[in-house]
């Protein structure tokens, strides 16, 4: 498995990136990133992984140039200018847009060192998207299980939910739906396996958010039907979910 980070410079969030993953992923994946217009490492990143013990032996910015003549199973993009150049050039590959606040325009003291938890933080979890896809190969592959998942009435309306919410709990779909928490909670652990939900624990409640590492088309596809769906716009205005 071949996994591509990218930004514009190559210098902070995507290098960043490829040092995390490739120490938490071992020899198991195959980890690059490259820049639009790639400049230096900087000082401050190659500091904030050391200080969380991430190797940054041989670190460097690269070029697009530079990359082998591959296809990579995942392409993610730390920047909206590097996600806006380089979409296309990845046509039918897995294409993923992270949104993270670039640290080198930061005037947080700790910029780089969050970016680099956040981004251990966010490399974990897709980690263990791969390695469920990898035990259950439809997983964020084919377009046909995706859209049979979500032809459920009940899913549906819980991810459109999430689309228009951060987060929420087995209660907010109870209170939204009228349907019982068995019920609800059913469906929801059936689009957590598949991938596009993940849950955190609070007390005696479940939340879910959307799952941030899923590919773009998923994204498009559910922000666009959320945006065209009348009846859930109505209900969000009327603050009924």
């Amino acid at each position: 498995m071949k996994v591509l980070f990218l930004c514009t410079a190559n210098s902070a969030r995507s290098v960043m990136a490829e040092a995390i993953m490739r120490q938490f992923a071992g020899d198991t994946i195959e980890i690059y990133s490259a820049g639009t217009a790639p400049s230096q490492v900087e000082p401050e990143a190659r500091a904030a992984l050391q200080s969380l013990n991430i190797k940054t032996d041989g670190l460097r910015s690269k070029s697009l140039d530079e990359l082998p003549d591959t296809k990579f199973d995942y392409v993610i993009s730390l920047c909206d200018r590097a996600r806006t150049e380089c979409q296309a050039s990845f046509q039918g590959m897995n294409f993923i847009a992270w949104d993270f606040p670039d640290p080198v325009t930061s005037r947080r003291a700790d910029a780089f060192k969050r970016t680099a938890q956040e981004l251990s933080e966010r490399i974990r979890m897709f980690l263990l998207i791969i390695r469920k896809s990898l035990q259950q190969p439809h997983l964020f592959n084919t377009p046909h299980d995706f859209f049979k998942i979500m032809a459920d009435p009940l899913r549906l309306t819980m991810i459109l939910m999430l689309d228009k919410h951060d987060e929420l709990c087995v209660c907010d779909f109870v209170d939204a739906t009228g349907m019982s928490q068995p019920k609800v909670s059913r469906h929801l652990a059936q689009l957590r396996e598949y991938g596009l939900l993940i849950d955190r624990k609070e007390q005696r409640w479940v939340h879910y958010k959307l799952n941030p590492s899923m590919p773009d088309w998923m994204r498009h596809i559910i922000a666009t039907t959320a945006e065209y769906n009348p009846q859930l716009q109505k209900d969000v205005k009327d603050g009924c979910i």
